[in-house]
């Protein structure tokens, strides 16, 4: 029996032996003691809810990392690094409703580049992905807005979806990577090439009868155009203004090596 034991022993016999009052003294004792206990108890459950409430925080917190990083690769072209046509199409629903909802326009820019058959048929096929990695890249860095993407959408097409802007405001986003991207002389290997891209826009306020088929289909008919018409320019559908290149660059050689 320890010294502590022992005194909590005499404290009883006596609390037992020495009538009312100590009888009184003795249930308070009993009382103390008992609330000490339970203080304890809920401090060590308050220190376990503690612990275990910070590690389901950190679980979550990783899980919705993982579940970002999922996310991400998912719907991420694996070749060029911009949103693949999977998101597209997901994007392009949310971005319709949200323009039907708040009454405001929503551009498509097709963009594509011209010549890569040849490209890939003088060079081969990993200089084809080089460029497409690269134009890629230019697109992706001149978009302004984080609300803009530029989406793989086939080959070596692209596609931005511009929330809250009109057929102007996406001739002038598509021009102006277009102009970039004609200056501009993209390496691969020992090679320079000189790479031109045409565009077709497409922008107009939502409504019942919207659909992102429609917009495709309305920037595609643009884009023909600005193919047909001799490549390296942006056209919008309707037909706003031509904002086309030199006309030297249309029907020449589309690259050039050193």
């Amino acid at each position: 029996m320890t010294l502590l034991d022992w005194i909590e022993f005499r404290t009883i016999v006596a609390a037992l032996t020495g009538g009312f009052v100590s009888a009184i003294a003795f249930s308070s004792w009993l009382i103390y003691k008992y609330r000490r206990r339970i203080e304890r108890m809920e401090a060590q459950l308050d220190n376990i809810i503690q612990e275990r409430t910070l590690e389901l925080q950190i679980t979550l917190q990783e899980l919705a990392e993982k579940n970002e990083l999922l996310e991400a690769q998912s719907t991420t072209d694996a070749l060029s690094g911009v949103r693949n046509r999977a998101y597209f199409d997901r994007k392009m629903v949310a971005e319709l409703n949200r323009s039907r909802r708040e009454q405001r326009p929503l551009a498509v820019v097709l963009l594509d580049i011209d010549f890569f058959k040849q490209v890939n048929d003088d060079f081969g096929h990993l200089a084809g992905d080089q460029i497409i990695r690269q134009v890629a890249e230019l697109i992706q860095s001149n978009l302004k807005r984080c609300s803009d993407h530029v989406c793989r959408y086939g080959g070596e097409e692209f596609a931005l979806i511009l929330p809250n802007t009109d057929t102007v405001g996406a001739v002038e986003v598509a021009e102006r990577i277009r102009a970039l991207l004609a200056a501009a002389a993209l390496h691969v290997a020992e090679h320079q090439l000189a790479v031109t891209i045409s565009a077709g826009c497409y922008a107009a306020n939502a409504d019942a009868d919207s659909s992102p088929e429609y917009y495709i289909h309305c920037a595609d008919k643009a884009l023909y155009q600005a193919k047909n018409a001799g490549r390296n320019q942006v056209i919008s559908y309707p037909s706003l203004f031509n904002a086309s290149a030199s006309d030297t660059a249309s029907k020449e050689q589309p690259h050039v090596s050193s």
